[in-house]
C-alpha cells in the first residue's frame, strides 16, 4: 500500500514540473518573438534611413519619379512603397509596424523611437535632424551631413616655355560625403553610429515598443509624390519628367506676306531649367528675344510669299528630355459674301451679316449707335456669321455702320445698315420770307410735325409761315406718321432742293 502512495505522489511532482516547464517554453517563444519583432522594426527603421537619404539626394540631382509601386505582405496589406526614379534607381521605403511588447519589468524612465529627418540648412546643404533639432556629431559637435557636396575642380597649371616644365595646378578640393546614422537597441537604451556601426553613441532611454512607421503618409497629387515623415518634413517627388511648353497663338499662324509676329511662349519643366531653339524654313525668319526664366517670346518674319511649305520648328531640352512643336503659316483674309449695305424695317429684330474669314475677329459697333444696335451672336466656322439686334425704330429712318475687324491685323470689312422708322419726312430748302408753298400730302396720316428751320415747329396741318429771323434761307421738315402715300407740289417757286430720302 506504501508504494501506491509514493507512486501516485512521484507522478504528481512530475505532472507539476511538466506544466511549469511548458509555461516557462511559453514565455521564452515569447520573448523570443517579440526580441525578433523589435529587431525587425529595428532593421526597418534604419532601411527608411537610407531610402529617405537617397530620395532626397535624388531631389537634389533633379531626378524624378518613372514609376512607384505598392510593397504588399503576405497577407495582401501595403506595407510601403518602391520608388523607381529615372537615373537613382529603385528606392524602397516602409510604413512599417510596432515592435512587440516585451515581459514587464520594473518601472523605469520613458522612452521613445527616435525621430530622425533631414532639412536643408541656410548654406542649402541637407542636414540630419533628431525629434526636430539639428543631429550633432557627439565627437565634432557638428551637424551631420546628409547629402554629399561634390568637390571644386583643380586649377590649370602654368604653360611652360621651351626646354623648362610648367608649374603643375593646384588639387580641387576634395568632395563631401553624405552620412547614412544607424540605430539600435543596446542595453535597454537608443543608440546612434554615424560610422557604419564601428562606434556607437548613446541617445537615450528605449522601450521595447519600437516605431518603425517612418513615413506618415505617401499620397499622389496631381503629378507629384508627395511623403510626409513623422518628424514632420513633407517632401514633393516629381512622377514623370514634366516639360511642356505653351504659346499666346495657335499652331496655325494667320500672317500678311512680309509681315513680323511675335508669339510668346512659357516653358513649364520639373527640374527648374531648360533650352530652347528655333529652327524654320527658308522664307520665315525666326529667333528667340525676351528669354527670361522660363518665359520669352518667339519673332516671325514672312516672307512676300505663304506657302504650304512655310513652317518654324521649336525645340525644348532640359537635359532629360526633347520636345519639339510646329507652326505653320496661312495668308489671312477677310472676303464680303453678299454686299455691306443691310436695309431693315422698322420693327425691333435679328439682322445677319455674313462673309468669308480664317482669322478670329471683333465685331466693332461705334458708340453713337450703340442705342439701337447691338451683337446677339456670332458663327465660328469657314463662313463666319454676325447676328445684330436691333432695336424698334420709332423716328425716321437712321443709318449706323459695323465693322468686322481683325484681332491681329489691320485686315475689317465695313458694314451699312439702314433701319426704317415709324414716321417719314420731307425736306425741302427754301429763300421766301412768307412761305405759303407747302406741298399737298395725302395718305393715312394721323400726325406729324412741321420743323420750320428757324427754331419753331408746329402741326403737320399747318402749312404757312412767316420768317422773321432775316435769313436768306430755310430748311424745312414735315415729320408724319408713316402712312403718307402722296406728295404734290403746287408750285416750286423759291424752293431749291427737295429731299425725300427719308420717305
Amino acid at each position: 500500500m506504501k508504494k501506491l502512495y509514493l507512486i501516485a505522489s512521484v507522478l504528481a511532482l512530475l505532472a507539476v514540473s511538466c506544466n511549469k516547464i511548458n509555461d516557462l517554453e511559453s514565455r521564452v517563444g515569447s520573448l523570443e518573438g517579440r526580441v525578433n519583432a523589435l529587431e525587425t522594426s529595428v532593421a526597418t527603421l534604419n532601411e527608411n534611413l537610407d531610402g529617405l537619404q537617397r530620395i532626397v539626394t535624388a531631389l537634389q540631382n533633379n531626378d524624378y519619379l518613372t514609376t512607384y509601386n505598392e510593397i504588399k505582405d503576405a497577407s495582401g496589406m501595403v506595407i510601403g512603397y518602391e520608388l523607381i526614379f529615372a537615373k537613382s534607381g529603385s528606392v524602397k521605403i516602409y510604413h512599417g509596424k510596432d515592435g512587440g511588447t516585451g515581459p514587464q519589468g520594473p518601472a523605469g524612465p520613458t522612452g521613445a523611437t527616435p525621430q530622425i529627418g533631414i532639412k536643408q540648412y541656410t548654406d542649402g546643404l541637407f542636414y540630419w535632424t533628431l525629434n526636430g533639432e539639428w543631429l550633432l556629431d557627439a565627437t565634432t559637435g557638428k551637424m551631420v551631413l546628409a547629402v554629399g557636396i561634390q568637390g571644386n575642380p583643380g586649377t590649370n597649371g602654368t604653360n611652360g616655355i621651351d626646354g623648362t616644365p610648367g608649374t603643375n595646378g593646384q588639387n580641387g578640393k576634395d568632395g563631401q560625403d553624405g552620412i547614412t546614422p544607424q540605430l539600435r537597441i543596446q542595453d535597454g537604451n537608443w543608440e546612434i553610429s554615424y560610422d557604419k556601426g564601428a562606434t556607437w553613441t548613446q541617445l537615450g532611454v528605449a522601450t521595447d515598443i519600437v516605431t518603425s512607421d517612418f513615413f506618415t503618409s505617401v499620397a499622389q497629387v496631381g503629378g507629384d509624390l508627395i511623403l510626409t515623415l513623422r518628424s514632420g518634413e513633407v517632401y514633393n517627388i516629381p512622377i514623370g519628367s514634366q516639360l511642356s511648353i505653351s504659346y499666346d497663338s495657335n499652331a496655325l499662324v494667320l500672317v500678311k506676306p512680309g509681315e513680323e509676329r511675335t508669339i510668346h511662349y512659357t516653358i513649364t519643366s520639373s527640374v527648374g531649367a531648360a533650352t530652347i531653339e528655333v529652327l524654320s524654313s527658308a522664307d520665315v525668319k525666326a529667333k528667340t528675344a525676351n528669354e527670361s526664366g522660363l518665359e520669352g517670346d518667339i519673332v516671325l518674319t514672312v516672307g512676300e510669299e505663304i506657302t504650304e511649305y512655310s513652317k518654324v520648328v521649336v525645340l525644348v531640352t532640359d537635359g532629360l528630355r526633347v520636345i519639339t512643336s510646329r507652326f505653320t503659316f496661312e495668308e489671312e483674309g477677310m472676303v464680303v459674301t453678299d454686299n455691306t449695305l443691310k436695309h431693315f424695317g422698322a420693327d425691333a429684330g435679328s439682322l445677319e451679316i455674313e462673309f468669308l474669314t480664317n482669322t478670329e475677329f471683333d465685331v466693332v459697333i461705334p458708340e453713337a449707335f450703340r442705342s439701337w444696335m447691338s451683337v446677339q451672336s456670332t458663327k465660328s466656322m469657314d463662313l463666319h456669321g454676325v447676328t445684330l439686334a436691333l432695336e424698334a425704330n420709332p423716328g425716321t429712318r437712321r443709318t449706323g455702320t459695323v465693322g468686322i475687324v481683325s484681332k491681329i491685323s489691320t485686315l475689317r470689312l465695313d458694314y451699312t445698315i439702314v433701319q426704317d422708322g415709324n414716321q417719314v419726312a420731307l425736306r425741302f430748302t427754301h429763300t421766301l420770307a412768307q412761305f405759303d408753298a407747302f406741298p399737298t400730302m395725302s395718305g393715312s396720316l394721323t400726325g406729324g410735325t412741321i420743323y420750320w428751320g428757324d427754331g419753331t415747329s408746329g402741326p403737320w396741318n399747318v402749312f404757312t409761315h412767316n420768317y422773321t429771323d432775316g435769313a436768306a434761307s430755310h430748311t424745312v421738315e414735315a415729320v408724319t406718321d408713316n402712312g403718307l402715300t402722296q406728295v404734290e407740289f403746287a408750285t416750286l417757286t423759291g424752293i431749291t432742293a427737295v429731299d425725300v430720302s427719308q420717305l
